[in-house]
Formats: structure tokens, C-alpha cells, sequence
């Protein structure tokens, strides 16, 4: 027997798919102010004994360009054993390693690297004059107009792209904002993608946060503007950014590891960072830079050895002192399709001021002589045609110079395509949509040939059953009959039970519409390493009309249970991943797309 709400939902004989959901640039103006002390521990596992080993790593970079301020305290390193050798190392653009030796090793290693960074971001009203194309630039910033393996800037289809994104530019911050809304809505977050460069990420529109950093980059110098990858920590805490005037906030947050992101050259302001996954012209109070390169494997931590390689396992703890964050919106607009906040940054195009009118003196008199006097014979009569009417256009207004600051120039708006739709499935087609792909495992480092790196995945997973309810939105364009659905989740203890509920969608927001799954039993569920799909099965015969749908976590007792996140929407529209801490107002949206599936047989 069906359920009475799914008796209603297939009363409904057609439900009108809501537009998706436009995401925007969010123009903020404010200020991010934080200090943070973070304490990473670093451990290599030695089973065998060693001739030598050796690990770089970096120094936190100091910096203070534009408003954007990172200033380092207290850099301190604990070893156990001690190092036969330690030494500083900066590189030829400024960066800053600190690089061991030991020798003759026979037990593990542990290190304790520990600091505290002041981080603060003026987001102040700022504006450049620059042209574009670009005009000459000093030689210390050319270096970063180079190619290179990972940054294919050269390359014809980065060079075709580049052109039509900046085709309406004519100042410099026209062509980087043009560039910077592609870049984010042309590639889709993927987990330990197999290239990094900006190619495969042009090819494939896949990649994790290097091929966001190497794709921008790449269209950037094939455009003429110096720009440069930035390597750095990011910290997991979330942050919030309005966007809107009603208590509505985009929750930010980008997990817990190594990092990329960029820097663009304005010769009348300085060197902006920008993450293309987040925000322009300025990084939030959880971006730690280490320092910049032509692309990202000029800022690298690797470890060596011989004859064997040990194991390396890492744990960090941040703990901020201060954490301010004030921002207000001044504006939206309307690129790209996801959200990214922005500076108040402005063009701002020079108009030539023509100089005053003169008059020229007049000439000095002189009256010549009298000529002779000379009658001549009278000419023979012509009569002349009237020339036609012509209306010749009125001439412009001549500009008049003043004080005043030149009104900013918005940047070009260019579209992005729609897709074509995709044919409707079949009735009696098993159907499985949602957000599917996490991985199960999030691997810290990656080891080839004798030299062991570091991952730039990392863990992107909410703390479910906190205080805030979490909920996640979907779409069917046909009839289901619904199977079950499943989350994305690890257990880390407690009690209780988890549950969903499938609840109708109301104006953008889960309604209270809806059904109850059966109650999942956290002794059920077995704790382990990773993620994995935790299934929930529905009453059955349960059947949904074409609509909007919205899976909402619920728990009781004392669960602890994360539920994973991917950067960024893969599935759906911008504003269909939400929490609340009101129980019912859903007042957050959430900058990334929980992990979900839904299971049924189309109808």
C-alpha cells in the first residue's frame, strides 16, 4: 500500500521543473582579519634500516601586496631523532625550505613543525587603469609570461580561447575577470585526476585544484597578463560570506591539505591571489601561502631515500586566536554559474582630457599699396543649380577635465552555452542519479620511483549530525519508482539512529512536504578507515512525479557521522546544497555538493 504522500505525488499529473538555480559573483567589501597556530606532525616509518634519508618542506611566506597581509611567528621544528643535517634553502623566486638529512638511520622518524600566521584581507574598494593588451612590463615580471610542461600557455587552443574570452576587453581587469568566470565553470571537481596540466583540463573539463590553478594560469600569459601558481596550506575550518541582504549566507570551505591557487599581475596594483574554486583578488584567513612558481611543481615538500622508502603519515591540528570576519554584499553579478566572492576591484578607463580652445593673435596690420586700377570686361551671366540639402551630424561634446574618478567598467558578460538536453530513459529502465564519485580513501601522499610527495586531495566532509541540519537537493525530469537512497559517510562513534527525509521542494528550499526513511542503527554500521555509501530504504512503493526533491540528514542520540562533499556542484545548481541552524528556514547555502545517490525504476 502506498504511503499517502506518495499517493499525492502521483496525483500530480505534471510538476514544472523550478529553473536551476544561478549562481553569481558576490562583490563584498570588508575585511578578513585571523591568527592562527598550527601544529603538523609529520611521522616516516622506518622498517628497514636506512644509508640516508632527507625531507624538504616549506616555510610559510611572508607577504604584503594590495590589502592581502600573511605574517609568520614563532617557526619552530621538533625532531626526533635529531638530523645530521638541517638547512634553509630559498629558492630563485623567494620561497623558503627548510631541508634534513639523516644518516644511517634505524628507527622512525617524528617531527613537529609548528607556527603562527596573521592573515588579514582589506577588502577595500580598489581601482586599475591598466589597458589591455598590457603595456610593456618590467623584466622581474616577464618570467611569469614563461610556458611550461604543465602550463601550456603556447598551445593553439589555449591561445583560440584565450582570444574569444578577452575579445571585449580593453582594460586588463575586463580580461582577467573574463578569464577567471570560465575557469570556474569549465572544469568539474574531480578527486586524483591523471594530469594536472592545463591541456587535459581544457580537454577533459576535469581536475582537482592544480588543474583549476594551471587552465587559469595558462589563458592568463597566453592573454599577456604575468600570473603565477601559489602553493599553500588551507585549513578546514568554514567561513561565511552574505548573499543577500536577509541573513542568507554561502558557506566556504575547501577541507583540510595542500593546496593551489593563483596570483594576477596588475602593474598599478600589485600581485592579487585569487583561487578560482573560491574568490578574485583576495584568499580567505584559511589560505596559508608557502610560495609561487611558474607552475605547481616549483613549490614542492618530497622526501628521499635509500634503500627503501618509508612511510609517511601526518596529522595537523589549527586553533585560531582571532577569526574575524566582516563583509557586507555591495552587489551581485551575474557570472559565472557557481559562486565566487570577489573585492570591490573596478576598471577604470582613462579619458583623454583635449586642452582648451585658443585663439591665435591676430596679425599685425599692413595695408599694401593701391594696385593700378584695371576695369575689367564684365564675365558672361551662369546660373548655378541649388546644391541639395544636406544634414551633416552635430559634432560631440567636447570632454571637460575634472577631479572626479572615472566610472568603473564592468567586465564583458559571456554566457556560457547551454548543454543539449539528454534523451529521456525508457519506462522500465533501472535508473541511478546523484552525486556519485568520492574516494574511499583519501591518499595523503603518492610515492614514484624513490621519491615520495605530497597529495593535493584532501577530506571534504561536513560534521552531519552537529547542530546545523544538512540537506541536499536533486532533480527527476520522469516518473521513479523509488528504490532507496544512500549517503556518502563515515562513522565515528556514538549512538543513535540516522534517517532521511525526502521532503518536495519549496521555492529553492526543502518543504515539509515529504517521507521518512527507516531508521539506520549506528551499531549497524561498522567503523572503518574512508567513506562508503550508507544505504536507507524508503516505505514501499514509493513514487515520484517529475520534480525537486531534497534529502535531509536526521539523527537521534549521540551520533557522530560525517557526510562527504565534493568542491564545487558536479550535479546540480548552485544554491541546492543547504543547512540550517532554525530547523526549518535553511537560511545557508553550501559552496559544495554533498555525495548521493538515488536508486529507482523509471515509470
Amino acid at each position: 500500500m502506498k504511503s499517502a504522500i506518495s499517493i499525492l505525488w502521483l496525483l500530480t499529473v505534471l510538476i514544472i521543473l523550478p529553473a536551476s538555480g544561478m549562481g553569481k559573483t558576490l562583490v563584498v567589501e570588508g575585511k578578513l582579519d585571523g591568527t592562527v597556530t598550527v601544529r603538523k606532525t609529520v611521522t616516516f616509518a622506518v622498517e628497514k634500516p636506512l644509508e640516508w634519508f632527507s625531507y624538504q618542506f616549506c616555510v610559510p611566506a611572508i607577504y604584503d601586496t594590495a590589502g592581502n597581509v600573511q605574517r609568520l611567528n614563532d617557526f619552530q621544528v621538533v625532531f626526533s631523532p635529531q638530523p645530521s643535517e638541517n638547512t634553509e634553502i630559498t629558492d630563485e623566486f623567494g620561497n623558503r625550505y627548510r631541508k634534513v638529512v639523516w644518516r644511517k638511520l634505524t628507527s622512525d622518524i617524528q617531527m613537529t613543525i609548528s607556527y603562527t600566521t596573521e592573515i588579514t584581507a582589506n577588502l577595500s574598494p580598489r581601482t586599475s587603469s591598466t589597458p589591455f593588451p598590457l603595456p610593456p612590463l618590467p623584466e622581474r615580471e616577464q618570467v611569469f609570461l614563461q610556458k611550461s610542461k604543465l602550463v601550456q600557455s603556447d598551445a593553439a587552443q589555449v591561445v583560440q580561447l584565450a582570444r574569444e574570452l578577452t575579445s571585449g576587453a580593453v582594460m586588463e581587469h575586463q580580461a582577467v575577470n573574463a578569464i577567471l568566470s570560465h575557469v570556474a565553470d569549465a572544469i568539474v571537481y574531480q578527486y586524483s585526476p591523471k594530469q594536472y596540466d592545463a591541456l587535459y583540463s581544457l580537454a577533459t573539463g576535469t581536475g582537482n585544484c592544480q588543474n583549476f590553478a594551471h587552465l587559469a594560469v595558462a589563458l592568463l600569459r597566453a592573454s599577456g597578463i604575468p600570473a603565477r601558481v601559489v602553493i599553500g596550506q588551507t585549513l578546514k575550518d568554514n567561513w561565511k560570506i552574505p548573499i543577500d541582504k536577509h541573513g542568507s549566507f554561502l558557506v566556504q570551505g575547501i577541507g583540510e591539505g595542500l593546496h593551489a591557487w593563483v596570483e594576477v599581475y596588475y602593474p598599478d596594483l600589485g600581485w592579487l591571489p585569487c583561487d578560482p574554486q573560491q574568490s578574485r583578488f583576495f584568499t580567505s584567513t584559511r589560505h596559508i601561502k608557502f610560495g609561487h612558481g611558474i607552475d605547481a611543481t616549483d613549490v614542492s615538500e618530497f622526501w628521499q631515500g635509500s634503500p627503501d622508502l618509508p612511510r609517511m603519515s601526518e596529522s595537523l591540528t589549527s586553533n585560531y586566536e582571532t577569526d574575524n570576519v566582516d563583509l557586507r554584499l555591495l552587489k551581485t553579478l551575474p557570472l559565472p554559474s557557481r559562486y565566487l566572492a570577489t573585492g570591490p576591484v573596478a576598471a577604470s578607463q582613462s579619458i583623454p582630457v583635449p586642452p582648451p580652445a585658443t585663439t591665435p593673435p591676430p596679425p599685425p596690420a599692413i595695408t599694401p599699396p593701391p594696385p593700378p586700377a584695371i576695369t575689367p570686361p564684365p564675365p558672361p551671366a551662369i546660373t548655378l543649380p541649388s546644391p541639395p540639402a544636406i544634414t551633416l551630424p552635430s559634432p560631440p561634446k567636447p570632454v571637460i577635465g575634472s577631479n572626479k574618478t572615472p566610472a568603473p567598467v564592468e567586465p564583458p558578460i559571456k554566457p556560457k552555452p547551454k548543454p543539449k538536453p539528454k534523451p529521456k530513459p525508457k519506462p522500465g529502465t533501472e535508473l541511478e542519479i546523484g552525486n556519485r564519485d568520492f574516494p574511499a580513501l583519501v591518499e595523503v601522499y603518492q610515492v614514484e620511483g624513490n621519491i615520495g610527495r605530497r597529495n593535493f586531495d584532501c577530506e571534504t566532509a561536513e560534521y552531519a549530525t552537529s547542530k546545523y541540519l544538512f540537506a541536499q537537493a536533486f532533480s527527476l525530469d520522469t516518473p521513479l519508482a523509488l528504490k532507496d537512497v544512500a549517503l556518502a559517510m563515515r562513522k565515528f562513534g556514538g549512538d543513535g539512529m540516522i534517517y532521511v527525509d525526502l521532503v518536495r521542494d519549496d521555492s529553492g528550499k526543502p518543504s515539509l512536504e515529504g517521507i521518512r526513511s527507516l531508521p539506520v542503527a549506528l551499531e549497524k554500521i561498522t567503523r572503518r578507515p574512508g567513506y562508503y555509501w550508507v544505504d536507507f530504504m524508503l516505505p514501499e512503493g514509493t513514487e515520484l512525479a517529475p520534480g525537486k526533491y531534497w534529502l535531509v540528514l536526521r539523527h537521534s542520540g549521540e551520533a557522530i557521522m560525517n557526510w562527504f562533499y565534493t568542491p564545487g556542484k558536479r550535479v546540480n545548481g548552485p544554491d541546492d546544497t543547504r543547512s540550517t541552524a532554525r530547523g526549518w528556514q535553511w537560511e545557508d547555502v553550501l559552496a559544495g555538493e554533498f555525495v548521493y545517490r538515488v536508486r529507482g525504476v523509471v515509470e
